[in-house]
C-alpha cells in the first residue's frame, strides 16, 4: 500500500524534531554521527532510540490535536455517535450516506496511523536487531516495551475504525503491494501481545515529562482483554493501576492544582472537595503561558492522568500552541465545543421597516457605555447606544475562545425533558447533599450570562413570552422560535472551556486532552465485572468514581451496559475513544450475554451496539425541514418527553455497518498483488 512507502525518512525527520526532549549523555553529544534517512546511520545509540519512540508520540498529537478547527481530530472520541455530533447537518458525520470509501476522514485516520505504526516498529527494528549498548538490560525492554505500547495503541485504533487491515510486524524498508488484510479478531491478539509485553517491561516512572508508562500499558491491556473477552485478566490488568502495583496513580478526591485555594468557581458556585472540587480541578489550566498545565504528568499534584496529549504552550505568537492544520497557531477545542448562543445572539428579524433582535437587546449588546475591543454600534433602534458583543468575554469578564461551533452534544445530555436523560439521578432525596459536580451548573454552565450581564434563563424566558404573545398576530412569524434558532442553545462545557487564556489571547488555549485517566480504568473494571455476573462489585467501582464527583451512588441492580456507558458520558464526555469503544462492543462474539442481553442483535446488516446506540440517542437535527432531513435519510419518530409531551426528533441515517469506517480507496486500488475487500456497506 503506498502509505507505508516514504515512512522511513519521515519517521528519521519526525524523530530529530522531537531530539529536545531526549536525554542525551555527554558522551553521545560529542560523537560524530550520520544522519541519513535510513536505519544504518540512525538509532545506533539508547538515546537515538528514546528519539525514535518520541516521534511516534508527535504522531499521536497530530492525530488528536492535529486539526481541532476541523472534524478530523474528533473522529476518535466519536464524533456523530451518541454522546455529541457536528453542526454541519450534511457532512459524513451527520449525514451517514456521506462517508465513502473516498472520504478524506477515513484515509487521514487510516494513512496517519499507519505511519505511527511503522515508526513504532521502526524503533522496535533498531532494538531487536542492532548491537545498541544499553545502560541496562532492563532500560533495553522498558524502551522496546514503549515502542511496543505504540504500536499496539495504533492497532488497536485500527481495529476500532476499520475492523480489517495488514498487521506489519517490521519497518517497511521496500515498496510492496500485496498486502493481506487481517481480522479485527487477529488485530485484537496482536494488541494484546504488545501490551502484555509492555505492562511486563515498562517502568512505573516516566522516562521523560508527559511519556507513557506501564499503568498505561496495563490500561490499554484491560481493554483489549475485554475485546478478546478475558474477563480475568481485564480485571487483572486494570486491578494493576488500580491498586498501584504499576506506579503511584490514583483518582483525584483532594483539592489540587492551581486552583486547589478557590472555594469557588469564577461565577461563585461551591467547589470544595466535599462537593467534587478535584473533578473541577482536573481541567483547569494556569492560562498564563508558563508552559505547564495540570494535565502534564503529575505537575501541580494531578496522580490521575495516565497519559496525556502534549504540546508546547504559551507559544500562539511564535505558532506553536497545537492545530497544525491551521498554521500550527490555536488549539480551537474550547470553541468547537461551546454554543454560538454563549458567545453571541445577534439574531435580527424585520419588524416592519424596524430591525429587532430576536432575543432582545441584551442578549445582543453589552450595557450602555461598554465597547468591547473592535464591536460595533447595535443595529436595532433600542440599541443604537449600545455595542454589539464581540465574542471575547462574559458579563463577568469570564473568557471566550476564539473559534466556532463545530460539536452540538446530543440532547439527553442536558435536556432533563429527554428520555435517557443521563443526570436524572443527579441527586436523590434518599441520598441527601447528593449533587453530581459533573452534570452541574459548575461543570455543565446550562444559564451562562449575556454580554449585558443577564442570565440566559431570563433572556429565553423572555423570547418565548413574546413568541407566545405574537400567536394570532401580524407579527407571529417576527417572534416565531425555529429550530434554527435553538439547536445551539446548550450548555457551556467547563471541562474545556477556560474563563481565561494565555497573555490575554482568546486565540491562544492550554488544553492538552486527556488520552487515559485512571477514573477510565475503574469503568473498565467495572464492564469485566458486569460480564462475569459480578454486578455488586461492578457498582462498587462504579461508585468510587461517583463519590468523587458527589453523585448519588448507584446499586447493582442498576448496573448494565447501558449504565456502564452512561456513565462513561458522564465521566469522560469529550475524552474517551468512543468509537473505540462502541466498535468493540459491536459485532464481537467475544463479548458475550452482558451485551447480548441488551442488544441482541448483532451484525453488520440490521443492527448492533454502535447502531442501536446512535439511532436513540444520536443528535436530531430538529432544525432541519422534514423534508430536507427525509432527503438525507433520517426518519421523523415521535415521542413523549419526560414531562408527558410530545417531541418529534429526526432519527441518525446512520446504517448498522457504518460500526467501522471504510476503507480508503487508494488502499484497495495500490494494493494491486492482493485481494483487499471493502468493508460490508461501503
Amino acid at each position: 500500500m503506498k502509505i507505508t512507502k516514504q515512512i522511513l525518512g519521515i519517521v528519521a525527520l519526525g524523530a530529530m524534531s522531537l531530539s529536545q526532549t531526549a536525554c542525551q549523555s555527554d558522551s553521545d553529544f560529542l560523537e560524530e554521527h550520520s544522519y541519513q534517512f535510513d536505519d544504518q546511520g540512525m538509532f545506533n545509540s539508547e538515546s537515538e532510540i528514546a528519539m525514535a519512540i518520541n516521534a511516534c508520540y508527535q504522531k499521536v498529537n497530530y492525530l488528536v490535536l492535529g486539526q481541532t478547527h476541523g472534524y478530523h481530530s474528533y473522529m476518535l472520541t466519536g464524533v456523530g455517535l451518541d454522546t455529541y455530533c457536528e453542526n454541519n447537518s450534511n457532512d459524513c458525520f451527520s449525514n451517514w450516506t456521506k462517508l465513502t470509501s473516498a472520504n478524506g476522514y477515513s484515509r487521514h485516520w487510516y494513512n496517519e496511523t499507519f505511519y505511527l505504526v511503522n515508526r513504532a516498529n521502526t524503533a522496535i527494528d533498531a532494538i531487536m536487531n542492532k548491537n545498541i549498548k544499553y545502560s541496562t538490560e532492563a532500560k533495553k525492554n522498558e524502551l522496546l516495551g514503549e515502542a511496543r505500547f505504540f504500536r499496539g495503541w495504533a492497532y488497536r485504533v485500527l481495529a476500532g475504525m476499520f475492523g480489517n487491515v495488514p498487521i506489519l510486524d517490521g519497518p517497511t524498508k521496500t515498496i510492496e503491494m500485496g498486502y493481506k488484510p487481517n481480522t479485527r479478531q487477529e488485530i485484537w491478539e496482536f494488541c494484546y501481545e504488545d501490551f502484555k509485553f509492555a505492562a511486563e517491561n515498562m517502568a512505573t516512572t516516566e522516562r521523560a515529562q508527559g511519556c507513557v508508562t506501564r499503568a498505561a500499558a496495563d490500561h490499554m491491556l484491560a481493554e483489549i482483554c475485554l475485546a478478546l473477552g478475558k474477563f480475568d485478566e481485564a480485571i487483572a490488568a486494570a486491578s494493576r493501576v488500580i491498586d498501584g502495583h504499576d506506579g503511584d496513580y490514583h483518582l483525584m478526591t483532594t483539592r489540587f492544582g492551581l486552583e486547589a485555594a478557590n472555594a469557588t468557581d469564577y461565577y461563585g458556585n461551591d467547589i470544595s472537595a466535599a462537593k467534587g472540587g478535584a473533578y473541577w480541578d482536573l481541567f483547569r489550566v494556569p492560562g498564563n503561558g508558563s508552559g505547564n498545565t495540570n494535565q502534564d504528568y503529575k505537575v501541580n499534584g494531578n496522580m490521575e492522568a495516565l497519559w496525556t496529549s502534549q504540546f508546547k504552550v504559551g507559544q500562539y505568537a511564535a505558532g506553536g500552541s497545537g492545530d497544525a492544520w491551521w498554521r500550527m497557531r490555536n488549539n480551537t477545542m474550547e470553541g468547537d465545543f461551546m454554543s454560538n448562543k454563549v458567545r453571541y445572539a445577534g439574531t435580527t428579524r424585520k419588524l416592519g421597516d424596524a430591525t429587532i433582535y430576536l432575543w432582545g437587546d441584551d442578549a445582543a449588546c453589552y450595557p450602555v457605555g461598554v465597547q468591547g475591543g473592535s464591536s460595533t454600534k447595535g443595529a436595532s433602534a433600542t440599541a443604537s447606544n449600545r455595542y454589539v458583543a464581540n465574542n471575547t468575554r462574559d458579563s463577568i469578564g469570564g473568557g471566550y475562545a476564539y473559534g466556532s461551533n463545530r460539536n452540538y452534544p446530543c440532547r439527553y445530555i442536558f435536556d432533563p425533558q429527554e428520555p435517557g436523560y443521563i443526570w436524572a439521578k443527579a441527586t436523590d432525596p434518599a441520598q441527601p447533599g447528593k449533587e453530581d459536580i459533573r452534570g452541574s451548573e459548575i461543570m455543565m454552565q446550562r444559564d451562562w450570562y449575556t454580554p449585558s450581564g443577564r442570565k440566559w434563563s431570563e433572556i429565553y424566558k423572555e423570547a418565548k413570552a413574546r413568541e407566545a404573545a405574537a400567536i394570532g398576530t401580524e407579527n407571529e412569524s417576527v417572534y416565531k422560535l425555529s429550530g434554527g434558532d435553538t439547536i445551539d442553545i446548550f450548555p457551556r462545557f467547563w471541562k474545556f472551556a477556560q474563563n481565561r487564556h494565555p497573555n490575554g489571547d482568546v486565540k491562544e488555549c492550554e488544553y492538552e486532552p486527556y488520552m487515559i485517566r485512571i477514573a477510565e480504568t475503574y469503568l473498565l473494571r467495572a464492564e469485566a465485572y458486569l460480564a462475569k455476573g459480578l454486578k455488586d462489585k461492578a457498582a462498587d467501582d462504579i461508585n468510587v468514581i461517583r463519590d468523587r464527583a458527589n453523585a448519588p451512588r448507584c446499586t447493582a441492580a442498576e448496573v448494565d451496559i447501558d449504565y456502564i456507558l452512561d456513565e462513561r458520558t458522564r465521566e469522560l464526555f469529550g475524552e474517551e475513544h468512543r468509537f473505540v469503544t462502541l466498535n468493540r462492543l459491536s459485532c464481537n462474539p467475544n463479548c458475550g450475554s452482558y451485551v447480548t442481553s441488551k442488544y441482541p442483535t448483532q451484525n453488520e446488516t440490521s443492527s448492533n451496539t454502535l447502531y442501536e446506540r446512535v439511532r436513540k440517542y444520536g443528535v436530531s437535527f430538529v432544525n432541519e425541514t422534514e423534508s430536507s432531513n427525509a432527503d438525507k435519510g433520517r426518519m421523523k419518530v415521535e415521542y413523549t418527553k419526560n414531562d408527558g409531551t410530545k417531541g418529534i426528533r429526526y432519527q441518525s441515517n446512520i446504517k448498522p455497518y457504518n460500526y467501522q469506517q471504510p476503507i480508503p480507496d487508494d488502499v484497495i486500488k495500490s494494493n494491486s498483488g492482493a485481494e483487499y475487500p471493502q468493508n460490508y456497506g461501503y
